[in-house]
């Protein structure tokens, strides 16, 4: 039997990731709800889902994080801002353990906002998959096999003779 690993949660994937960069940055990281009285140098983060059905049993999620650093007023210069991208980048390089499952990271990108272009905003873009808990009833019998028979409209155009042709290579091949 197949033992599936538990569904990741969205706040365990920001925690995670919360807890690396505050480690490597020994600065605060605050959510997006802190609008003034911050410390300097510090990381905003905000987070973003989405989840798309692929088949009856599996979705793909995509979590979509976005880090963004407001550097001390006098480090306000492009050799602070690469440090910040390049350590970033190193310390996500493939991806993050979240509780029994380890996310690859699709993509780490950069962009620098703000009327002074001074705020360094970096994307992580988190691709994974996941199984879809069901419930069967109880008293529910499964299907063991089933027998299908395809039509396709090739099929329908078929002469009496092709038909036949058909059939006895079929036949042939089960032998």
């Amino acid at each position: 039997m197949i033992t599936l690993a538990e569904p990741v949660r969205q706040v365990n994937i920001l925690s995670a990731i919360v807890q690396a960069v505050a480690s490597e940055f020994g600065c605060p990281v605050y959510s997006d709800e802190v609008l003034e009285k911050f410390k300097k140098p510090c990381f905003f983060v905000s987070a973003s889902s989405t989840m798309t059905h692929q088949t009856v049993n599996w979705c793909r999620k995509e979590f979509v994080l976005q880090l963004t650093y407001f550097p001390k007023d006098t480090n306000k210069n492009e050799i602070t801002y690469m440090d910040v991208i390049d350590r970033v980048q190193i310390l996500f390089q493939v991806g993050i353990q979240v509780n029994d499952r380890y996310l690859h990271f699709e993509s780490i990108k950069d962009d620098r906002v703000g009327e002074e272009q001074d705020i360094l905003q970096i994307t992580i873009t988190i691709p994974y998959t996941e199984s879809i808990a069901h419930a069967v009833p109880s008293d529910v019998e499964l299907m063991d096999e089933v027998d299908m028979e395809i039509r396709t409209q090739y099929d329908l155009g078929k002469t009496k003779a092709e038909e036949e042709i058909w059939n006895s290579v079929i036949t042939n091949e089960e032998e």
